[in-house]
């Protein structure tokens, strides 16, 4: 089943063309790592797909129907955006932050404790129910939000999509295999796609289904994290030619 499609996408800013994407699918079910150099096109790809930036050309479908189109509240229930950083400054708790997530769904009071309880369980930020939201590190932040969006597309009727502006960023080394296997695990699971920005190959290979690679705006290549991820597709985009190396328990890695 298609949950997010993209066909002939441009994005045009400041009077030049940033990002064409000429074909692209995602499945329900599918993990994709988002991968490119700096300003290949990876921030503005999920600006046209939240629909912040419009598209001078080109359609952009969740689930069939042009995203633009969808309604507001039932599009919150099916698409979910984990941004990079938080700019949240207002004394909340961090459960309140959570609970913000409820927005577009019906839900009972004592339904909306469970459901701030349990995805704050799975993110790793039950110990901060109570804790200012300011209070919290930055990767602390990230997780906290993160149950929000969970929460915000629990009771969406269709495989929700979830795009994750690098998730990882501001993470400690277990964190970020601890955050990447629970999206994973939500994917594989419960079917949820997962789009993800990510910067680290080896992690990319590691958890994902499905790389994109961009570069200079376009979509340079994609496929499995095998096939994609090559010293020499690496050497071509990032100038770089790493060594490949396989682990002792036959994971590939890229040094």
């Amino acid at each position: 089943m298609t949950s997010l499609s993209l066909k002939n996408v441009t994005i045009t800013h400041g009077g030049r063309s940033i990002l064409h994407i000429d074909h692209a699918l995602v499945e329900a079910g599918e993990f994709i790592a988002v991968l490119g150099p700096n300003g290949a096109g990876k921030t503005s790809l999920f600006k046209a797909i939240t629909t912040e930036w419009e598209p001078s050309s080109g359609i952009i479908k969740l689930y069939g129907k042009n995203v633009t189109t969808w309604c507001r509240r039932e599009r919150a229930k099916h698409l979910g955006v984990l941004p990079q950083a938080s700019q949240l400054t207002f004394p909340f708790s961090a459960s309140e932050v959570v609970a913000i997530g409820a927005t577009p769904l019906h839900l009972s009071t004592e339904e909306l404790i469970s459901q701030t309880q349990y995805w704050m369980e799975k993110t790793d930020t039950r110990q901060f129910y109570d804790r200012l939201f300011t209070s919290l590190s930055g990767g602390e932040r990230q997780r906290v939000q993160l149950a929000r969006v969970l929460l915000q597309i629990s009771q969406a009727e269709k495989p929700p999509v979830i795009l994750l502006d690098e998730p990882t960023s501001a993470q400690d080394l277990g964190q970020q295999h601890q955050l990447l296997q629970l999206v994973r695990q939500l994917s594989h699971d419960a079917h949820f796609s997962i789009v993800a920005i990510l910067h680290d190959l080896n992690q990319a290979t590691r958890y994902a289904d499905k790389i994109w690679l961009l570069n200079q705006g376009k979509m340079h290549a994609y496929g499995s994290p095998l096939e994609i991820l090559t010293p020499e597709t690496v050497s071509a985009v990032w100038g770089y030619l790493p060594e490949k190396l396989i682990t002792k328990a036959g994971n590939n890695v890229l040094i």
